[in-house]
């Protein structure tokens, strides 16, 4: 009875030991394998639904005339900036986008005034001015409202620096 009782002490006896380890072994593995699919799953799923609530981009066939209006095209301007020394200029090229065909026949008649007000704003600044992004931008809006007060046969609809040189 003694050899009995030491055999079940040192796990003797039909391996009960080695069944436990093969048992969690087997858990873990089914248990890890289940989560792994279970995950997979729920990722599909959420990448489904996320892809659901993404904007679709529309694809809109536009004419590509129809984008740009029609342009007109001033002759370079080369003036002197507003400095106190005057020793610095601005040598500039701008092309206006006209609403309509119609404005290109009137901007042709008007040609001189239209050069007398560009030339009178572009004076009036400094190279610092113009030489800041802002800036830039402010003369462009100052530009498109003083051409268009003149205008009455259609409106300029964007002013594009094409040259636009300080030295």
């Amino acid at each position: 009875m003694a050899e009995d009782a030491e055999k079940e002490e040192s796990g003797g006896g039909g391996g009960g030991g080695l069944i436990k380890i093969i048992l969690l072994v087997v858990g873990l593995l089914v248990g890890g394998g289940g989560g792994f699919f279970f995950g997979k799953g729920l990722g599909e799923k959420k990448a489904q639904e996320a892809h659901k609530l993404e904007p679709v981009a529309e694809t809109v066939t536009k004419d590509p005339n129809s984008m740009v209006g029609e342009m007109f095209k001033l002759e370079p301007f080369v003036v002197n900036l507003s400095e106190p020394r005057g020793n610095r200029y601005l040598k500039s090229t701008i092309e206006l986008e006209m609403d309509g065909e119609a404005l290109k026949a009137e901007l042709e008649r008007r040609k001189a005034q239209l050069r007398d007000t560009i030339l009178q704003l572009l004076t009036s600044k400094s190279s610092q001015e113009l030489q800041a992004l802002e800036g830039k931008f402010r003369l462009r809006d100052e530009l498109l409202s003083r051409i268009n007060a003149m205008l009455v046969n259609g409106t300029v609809t964007r002013v594009y620096f094409t040259e636009f040189v300080i030295q």
